[in-house]
């Protein structure tokens, strides 16, 4: 059994899809970070820098005995983590040919790294009040919120690129995907108006976001989100 930690939030998305992917048994535990839940001694005691997600798996398979410490419970945080120790431990969704796992990696920590991050970085100015408390200069709020923005949908861009000519990031449906699907659903809230612009990245999405485990995923927790404001809520879980 695994214990799973997590709220609404692209990173958390990453790893309940993998879960529900996997179909491995998990319990799902809210963290409300509106409450300041992630900062509770408990949670620290998972994670040090109290973010989510986390996971404790209760049966680490496949780890060497020692001293009786097989059986222990393995925690572990960051998102990008969480996804290759799973694929680690099902050996599923990760390519074990070398000459795979070079392009694998390549494009899963630059998602991770590089496009994960540019949209995260636009949605922390997504609210004109949010970013106004960066900076007393108006000019200046609206040129970082521009910059953010743009970075969001080059890295959109680049993405498209690489889908031109392929379903999956690389080779066939992996933990790249669902990191990078964790990161996009709310696209809206990266300076992206209409996902069609980037006509292959919107047919990957699409295609992924029909999937049932994608589906179960992102309902959990859902019903969390009806104290966020409607423009914001709407963006989060893609409503009409």
């Amino acid at each position: 059994m695994i214990d799973y930690y997590g709220y609404i939030t692209t990173m958390s998305w990453r790893a309940i899809i993998a879960l529900e992917e996997l179909e491995l048994p998990y319990r799902a535990h809210s963290i409300v970070l509106g409450k300041g839940e992630q900062r509770s001694p408990d949670h620290l005691a998972r994670n040090p820098f109290g973010r989510v997600p986390v996971i404790v798996d209760h049966d680490p398979s496949g780890r060497d005995g020692d001293g009786g410490r097989a059986n222990e419970p393995v925690s572990v945080f960051e998102s990008g983590a969480i996804l290759l120790y799973l694929a680690d431990k099902t050996g599923r969704l990760k390519p074990s040919d070398p000459s795979e796992s070079a392009d694998f990696y390549k494009w899963f920590f630059w998602v991770v790294t590089g496009y994960g991050a540019a949209l995260g970085q636009s949605s922390e100015f997504n609210e004109e009040k949010r970013f106004r408390l960066f900076s007393s200069g108006a000019k200046y709020e609206q040129a970082l919120y521009a910059r953010f923005c743009d970075s969001s949908r080059a890295a959109h861009a680049e993405l498209d690129r690489h889908l031109a000519d392929r379903d999956y990031i690389c080779g066939d449906y992996s933990m790249a995907d669902i990191a990078a699907l964790g990161s996009t659903v709310p696209y809206r809230l990266h300076g992206v108006a209409d996902l069609s612009v980037y006509p292959h990245l919107s047919r990957w999405y699409e295609h992924l976001r029909a999937r049932p485990a994608v589906q179960r995923a992102l309902a959990v927790d859902r019903e969390s989100g009806s104290v966020l404001p409607e423009y914001y809520r709407e963006a989060l879980f893609d409503e009409a």
